[in-house]
């Protein structure tokens, strides 16, 4: 492969990697998961017409075997989307990565860079989260000390332990003159890891140390006795129980997650709920959970939640059983395929997808884009690594014309989302500044597009209802019901019914808001006003009493306020309840 300039695919590794990480301006309402995957389209998309363009060798192709799979679980997947624009990008983004990927694996000649780009990657976040738990840069959220470019933990730590592989290649194979700085280098990203408090990476890492262990002992050919896997076991055991209890609530909030989601599998096992299955349904399911149980020790744990906490669970709860295999197809046969490769390339890059595996199982690693990135990245570089089974495409102008119309239909659909995102986040920040009404025609022009959005829709439907909109808000908002079951929304909705007089769906909404998120307060509150409305004062009085035996979370001036008007109201019964 002949380029201009020497090292321009490392040089572009590097940007779209960097872009993934760090591009995240504050032009977009989700600025962490909008910016990036634009960032990641537009780079893959341009990728696919350099290589196309610069390369005058066949492009090396998967085998046919694999091909064939990889088209049915896009198939399965765009079909699952149900026509949402955002997801089918999505998928064919991944496809299209995976592919760019595979085949410029060959032209990576020197590993050792590509492996010195992600450990400078790697570097570079870490120094980002330092500065934040020391106080020098601000997080971006502010329960936490550590979040890097991300909303979360979370995200900082797991693209921390998928790089860290990278980091420890560097360190111990790499000439002795530098072995001082990639130890520097190791330590600071373990210890970032460490101080972001993020369990799953915390764990993926102690696992990723384990088999690195292994490693060393056998290159060193030093005998593995069963005193050290017993010793390795009762540590990690004692480290798993530890993490356990060091956040015991959000650890059995977790618990009832998975309880609620694996009841979704069960209700449709094979197909899933579809692309969006998990947001739409999960919250009903943890209603009825508690409508069941009103007395159970997980109602003081449950919030609103849009992820389970495990990416195979949720896999499974969208697409069923089907895609999940299907899925872990694709994760096991580049792996089976590279089996017989022993190189400290493959075993660094296997390390990598085991860290987001087992982030994976505890959190949500893969609403980043980065991690999405990454994983397709290796698991690509792991199939291609066994050249012996891959085909070649023909090196025709139909092949090539074929992918550059591809890449610049993908440039295309990437601008048309910058443009719609970046219109949804001006008229939304202009409507936070009072000028709802003047907004409106302007949320009506992109909701064509944006339709497929919960969000969107959630944002919309509560300035149309801002706005005294309420008939056309509640259309939106049961739109958004569809795609999103949510506490939030129910209130919404309520308020809409009550505002049009149809106190039955009022109760509805608020009834189910209260089992949805039984710790809160609100939802009580304003069922106890919707019976003094209507003449029910018997009901609202029982409910008051309720309100005034629950237990308080966390307690807010907000909350005490409530108890004292429910306390008003049960000493003075005679007369009606002050809604003010």
């Amino acid at each position: 492969m002949k380029f201009d300039v020497k090292h321009i695919l490392f040089f572009y590794l590097f940007t779209l990697l960097a872009g993934a990480l760090f591009f995240i301006p504050a032009i977009f309402v989700n600025r962490f998961a909008t910016a990036p995957a634009l960032w990641i389209q537009a780079g893959i998309s341009m990728g696919i017409m350099g290589y196309v363009l610069l390369t005058k060798n066949r492009i090396t192709l998967p085998p046919k075997s694999f091909i064939l799979l990889i088209t049915i679980w896009a198939t399965y997947h765009l079909w699952q989307s149900g026509g949402n624009i955002e997801n089918m990008t999505t998928i064919v983004t991944l496809v299209a990565t995976f592919f760019l990927f595979h085949a410029i694996w060959k032209h990576l000649r020197d590993k050792k860079l590509l492996f010195a780009v992600f450990s400078l990657l790697a570097v570079i976040l870490s120094l980002w989260g330092l500065g934040q738990f020391s106080g020098l840069l601000k997080p971006y959220h502010g329960s936490f000390n550590v979040t890097g470019p991300f909303d979360n933990p979370a995200g900082i730590s797991a693209a921390l332990v998928v790089l860290l592989p990278f980091v420890l290649y560097t360190f111990l194979w790499t000439g002795k003159r530098h072995r001082a700085l990639s130890a520097a280098a190791v330590c600071l990203v373990a210890g970032v890891i460490i101080l972001s408090r993020a369990r799953a990476a915390i764990l993926a890492m102690v696992v990723m140390i384990i088999f690195f262990f292994f490693r060393m002992m056998r290159e060193r050919d030093l005998k593995i006795r069963p005193v050290h896997h017993l010793f390795l076991f009762a540590g990690f055991l004692l480290l798993f129980t530890g993490m356990f209890f060091m956040k015991r609530d959000s650890a059995s909030g977790r618990l009832l997650m998975w309880r609620c989601s694996v009841q979704l599998v069960a209700d449709r096992p094979f197909l899933g709920h579809g692309a969006r299955g998990f947001t739409a349904n999960y919250m009903n399911e943890q209603a009825s959970y508690f409508m069941k149980h009103p007395s159970s020790k997980y109602a003081m744990l449950a919030d609103n939640v849009r992820h389970p906490f495990n990416e195979f669970l949720k896999w499974a709860v969208n697409h069923g059983l089907v895609g999940l295999c299907l899925t872990s197809l694709l994760i096991i046969v580049p792996l089976w395929g590279s089996r017989e490769d022993r190189s400290t390339e493959l075993f660094a890059i296997r390390l990598g997808l085991l860290a987001a595996g087992v982030c994976a199982f505890f959190s949500y690693p893969f609403n980043y884009p980065f991690i999405r990135l990454m994983t397709v990245a290796l698991l690509a570089f792991a199939l291609a690594a066994n050249p012996r089974k891959g085909i070649t495409a023909l090196n025709g102008y139909f092949s090539k014309g074929i992918a550059l119309l591809f890449s610049l239909g993908l440039l295309f659909s990437t601008t048309r989302q910058a443009y719609h995102e970046r219109e949804w986040h001006k008229i939304a920040h202009r409507s936070l500044r009072g000028e709802t009404d003047r907004m409106l025609p302007r949320y009506e022009s992109i909701y064509t597009y944006l339709n497929g959005n919960d969000l969107f829709l959630y944002n919309y439907a509560a300035e149309l209802n801002v706005a005294g909109q309420y008939k056309i808000s509640m259309k939106i908002a049961r739109e958004c019901d569809n795609l999103w079951a949510d506490y939030d929304l129910q209130m919404l909705m309520a308020d809409n019914c009550r505002q049009l007089q149809q106190h039955d769906e009022t109760e509805g909404y608020l009834k189910k808001a209260a089992a949805m998120c039984p710790v809160k307060f609100m939802p009580l509150y304003q069922l106890t006003g919707l019976y003094l409305e209507t003449g029910q004062e018997e009901e609202a009085r029982a409910l008051a009493q309720k309100i005034m035996d629950k237990q308080v979370k966390i307690p807010s001036p907000i909350i005490n306020s409530i108890k004292n008007k429910m306390r008003n109201l049960l000493n003075e019964p005679k007369k009606h309840y002050d809604k003010s």
